[in-house]
């Protein structure tokens, strides 16, 4: 038997595909039956070789040879069935962990719209995976007052790191839509135009991107 071919043929998949290919129901399935086939020949031996242990543990004096251990000629199927299972579980991992780091990405380039083609490619746990994140990230920008997907690339050098050393200056809008509350002691990076009088006036410190403490 080509233990592990299954689970191997799902990262495959993965490698050929430009993108994403269709979720591999089939495929998944026949690796988990892979596993739980591992687990039961596994737990078989485990079975036998206890019993066997304990068997010579009642016969005196080869009973004080093996001390109760598994007999060496079973361990290697122990270790082999053992690999299996980790083995496999490792590509079910990978292979989701994969795909789903696929639609976060895609959730941050389509915003919330999942397009026609691509859902047919996703499984039912994925869409709902998908919808989920989006909600989570939808609440988040929601308690902060600001839009994340607004702009993923700000321009650099039109951003200022400041440290606000006066009190009560409170929120300010920014240009980019949000705002932010100026606290006593907080960093930021914000627009130069929308905070380059409070500079001026020594409500804020700019830092030299190089001095955070």
């Amino acid at each position: 038997m080509n233990y592990g071919q299954r689970g191997r043929e799902l990262l495959l998949d993965l490698k050929r595909s430009d993108w994403l290919p269709p979720y591999n129901d089939e495929g998944v399935r026949a690796t988990l039956q892979e596993i739980s086939l591992h687990f039961d020949e596994l737990s078989d031996q485990v079975d036998a070789a206890n019993s066997a242990a304990a068997r010579s543990s009642g016969d005196g004096a080869s009973g004080s040879k093996s001390g109760g251990k598994i007999p060496m000629e079973t361990r290697p199927a122990m270790i082999l069935h053992d690999a299996a299972i980790r083995r496999n579980k490792r590509c079910l991992l990978a292979y989701h962990a994969y795909r789903m780091d696929k639609l976060r990405a895609l959730r941050w380039e389509t915003s919330a719209v999942l397009p026609p083609h691509v859902r047919a490619l996703l499984s039912e746990a994925e869409v709902d995976f998908f919808a989920e994140y989006d909600r989570l990230v939808s609440r988040h920008c929601t308690s902060i007052d600001l839009d994340l997907n607004s702009d993923l690339t700000p321009p650099e050098e039109d951003l200022v790191q400041v440290r606000v050393v006066r009190s009560g200056l409170g929120r300010i809008a920014t240009e980019y839509g949000g705002s932010v509350e100026l606290d006593m002691g907080t960093t930021h990076y914000l627009p130069r135009g929308d905070v380059e009088h409070l500079i001026r006036q020594g409500a804020l410190q700019q830092l030299d991107g190089e001095e955070n403490a």
